[in-house]
């Protein structure tokens, strides 16, 4: 029996994400690291361009740098993320900034929202410079900083090219 040609492999998108190994996906089960979703298919949050939230297919999810430079963000609830300088962010007013640009005080675009007028709950999960005051959209960067070294993740995500971080912000995935 002849060998049967194999069919092509699709190509590797270029990725514009450079998440750190216990970067959270907010995905269809939940927050995930991207580590333990390399080399998998797994439905990720993103906004479809009505503004709607809903769920979109991550796809090669894979390995992009055995060690790099990463970037320590923390937001105003005291998530930290770690991120590739190049890693793409969506700010709140839709434009895009690699994490090298990122700054403290800067607003990034939000995968949570509440109803106009919500009051954040003066209780102690809750920042405190929040508590009491009515819900500001943005993910707020509380600090940035750079230091730390390790592995970098990408992937591509389908239709929207962009997902959520259980830290609260968008990224995009690819252009």
């Amino acid at each position: 029996m002849a060998d049967q040609p194999k069919p092509p492999k699709k190509p590797i998108l270029p990725t514009l994400t450079r998440l750190a190994a216990d970067s959270l996906v907010e995905t269809i089960d939940g927050p995930v690291e991207i580590v333990k979703l390399v080399g998998k298919v797994m439905p990720v949050l993103t906004r479809f361009p009505s503004g709607d939230l809903g769920f979109r297919m991550m796809t090669q999810i894979r390995e992009i740098e055995p060690e790099a430079d990463l970037i320590r963000l923390t937001n105003a609830d005291g998530q930290v993320l770690r991120v590739g300088a190049d890693h793409v962010f969506v700010r709140a007013s839709g434009e895009e900034a690699r994490a090298r640009e990122i700054a403290a005080g800067d607003e990034l675009d939000s995968g949570w929202s509440y109803p106009r007028g919500y009051e954040v709950p003066d209780a102690a999960e809750y920042a405190e410079d929040a508590r009491g005051k009515a819900w500001h959209d943005p993910v707020i960067v509380r600090t940035v900083e750079s230091g730390e070294r390790g592995p970098l993740y990408g992937a591509s995500v389908k239709e929207t090219k962009s997902y959520y971080l259980t830290f609260g912000a968008r990224s995009r995935a690819q252009e």
